[in-house]
């Protein structure tokens, strides 16, 4: 039975993940590093200090500081989202769907809570969530489970009564590995990709979920 609902950020309720991507980019090239789209989708779901520290690795270089890296992705980061973030299609609409069936509601995501707070302004959607978890409080970043179970904790709701929302493979992972039921939203170009099969269900946008999928997730076992 679907008792709470918990929600990724980026890439999922906002289009950041351009902004993301963008950042990476323009950031490492001031070291003489290409990031590529590829590189970027590698790390997708990632928490940002554990992103920097996956390129740099790929590139052996050890002579950077990896937190002054991070600091300057995510200052551009959040003034790309505050500048130039919109919301993707259906995010206010499921949202509703589970507050309108007094389902409460979490948001767990990768980013540092700062970049989370000047999203949910950007879309005006603060006040939407019962619960707010980001990465950076817990010991390790998704592919790990830890920020869903969490956010189930923080609901009090058992994690298998839970479902994920979710666009990234690494998120959807976690969700999995949380014992929780998962919705995965990828990028169109990832829609047949058979790595998210691991998902409950796989949708092309948020407002492409229904209340018939909700019935047969409250039936369905892990």
């Amino acid at each position: 039975m679907i008792k709470a609902a918990i929600f990724d950020l980026d890439g999922l309720l906002i289009n950041s993940e351009p902004l993301w991507e963008s950042a990476e980019t323009n950031v490492f090239a001031r070291y003489n590093i290409e990031v590529t789209p590829e590189i970027c989708q590698k790390v997708k779901g990632f928490r940002v200090d554990e992103s920097v520290v996956h390129i740099l690795k790929m590139f052996k270089n050890n002579d950077l500081n990896p937190d002054l890296i991070e600091r300057q992705i995510m200052d551009e980061v959040k003034e790309l989202i505050l500048t130039h973030g919109k919301a993707l299609p259906g995010s206010s609409y499921i949202l509703h769907f589970f507050e309108s069936r007094k389902i409460p509601i979490a948001l767990a995501s990768s980013s540092k809570m700062e970049i989370i707070e000047a999203a949910l302004e950007r879309l005006g959607l603060r006040n939407n969530f019962s619960s707010i978890h980001s990465a950076e409080f817990e010991t390790y970043g998704k592919p790990h489970p830890s920020i869903f179970l969490s956010a189930a904790e923080s609901l009090g709701v058992h994690p298998s009564d839970c479902v994920v929302f979710e666009d990234s493979l690494n998120g959807l992972i976690a969700a999995r590995a949380a014992r929780m039921k998962v919705v995965a939203v990828p990028e169109k170009e990832f829609l047949q990709d058979k790595r998210f099969s691991i998902a409950h269900y796989i949708l092309p946008n948020l407002l492409a979920f229904k209340e018939a999928h909700l019935d047969i997730l409250n039936k369905s076992d892990i």
